[in-house]
């Protein structure tokens, strides 16, 4: 028989996370969600399914929830973390209709990943894209193997036309990460003002990050000697993180696109499986022919 227990503090929440997060995505890491939980600790409210009895007792699910002040439950730092999803023991799916289940307040989830049957039945939120990167040995054969003809010869002019103001692609140090991080930042928040992910009480967190021993790789795009383009990704499990990035994209057209190129070269060279390019088209990922993977979202108590 299985058991839902609610669970609220902080230290049983980090040691359940660890023992049952597969750690497939980088968003499954307890290190990288903390980062962002700590300076929004809102109170949490983790589901943990059991299965048996007294010593035998065992934790077979467990569904990750903070309480938002203003929108009920939702994910552990479910912004801006994507893959949100329970975790559970291998074989064990037929818990997760239990652990949702479970909740008995407002809750507003979303960018939920999963290919079990419950979750498949959520209603649609939008999807993640990725580039396949097995078969591919440079962007060369990215372009011949992905784009049409036509779309092929638009995407190759555009670059070659973003070559013009003379790019040097760098791959940042360790030791100079913080000081292109904060150029990536000013890049951002000058594009999108009040729109951008990366206000002033948003940074810290990424910060912090840079500290954590990940696989990082910031990639800048230099223009007669200053920066004018920043990158961050990380690879994690053989997958290629393609993060947050910050363009001076207003005085030089098609930099975000050169920006992507350069990432999609670098996880090749680095022997990533996948490139994943995130949540949401941002008007471009449809256009460079990545693969769609549905995100759901669930509400419940909610208006």
């Amino acid at each position: 028989m299985i058991k839902i227990q609610t669970i609220t503090g902080l230290k049983e929440a980090e040691k359940l996370w660890r023992s049952l997060s597969p750690n497939q995505t980088i968003f499954d890491e307890w290190d990288f969600r903390y980062c962002f939980y700590k300076y929004n600790p809102n109170p949490l409210r983790f589901l943990a399914a059991y299965e048996g009895d007294g010593k035998d007792q065992k934790a077979i699910g467990l569904l990750p929830l903070a309480r938002h002040p203003e929108y009920g439950l939702e994910f552990l730092a479910e912004d801006p973390c994507e893959e949100n999803r329970p975790f559970i023991s291998p074989g064990r799916e037929d818990v997760i209709p239990a652990l949702y289940g479970a909740i008995d307040d407002k809750a507003q989830l979303f960018d939920i990943s999963g290919t079990d049957n419950f979750t498949g039945k959520m209603v649609l939120e939008d999807y993640k894209y990725v580039l396949p990167l097995g078969e591919l040995s440079s962007f060369r054969s990215f372009l011949d193997s992905r784009l049409s003809p036509k779309r092929r010869k638009s995407l190759v002019k555009e670059l070659t036309e973003s070559e013009k103001y003379g790019i040097v692609p760098i791959s940042v140090p360790p030791s100079e990460r913080l000081e292109y991080l904060e150029s990536l930042f000013r890049f951002n928040t000058a594009n999108f003002a009040a729109d951008s992910y990366l206000l002033a009480d948003e940074q810290a967190p990424w910060r912090d990050l840079m500290r954590l021993p990940f696989d990082w790789h910031l990639i800048a795009l230099e223009i007669d000697g200053e920066c004018r383009g920043v990158s961050l990704s990380v690879l994690h499990a053989g997958t290629w993180h393609y993060l947050i990035t910050g363009v001076d994209f207003k005085r030089f057209r098609g930099l975000g696109k050169y920006l992507v190129k350069e990432n999609i070269e670098a996880a090749i060279k680095a022997g990533a499986q996948i490139f994943d390019a995130g949540l949401g088209d941002c008007g471009w990922k449809n256009l460079w022919h990545l693969d769609q993977i549905p995100q759901y979202e669930f509400k419940k108590f909610v208006d």
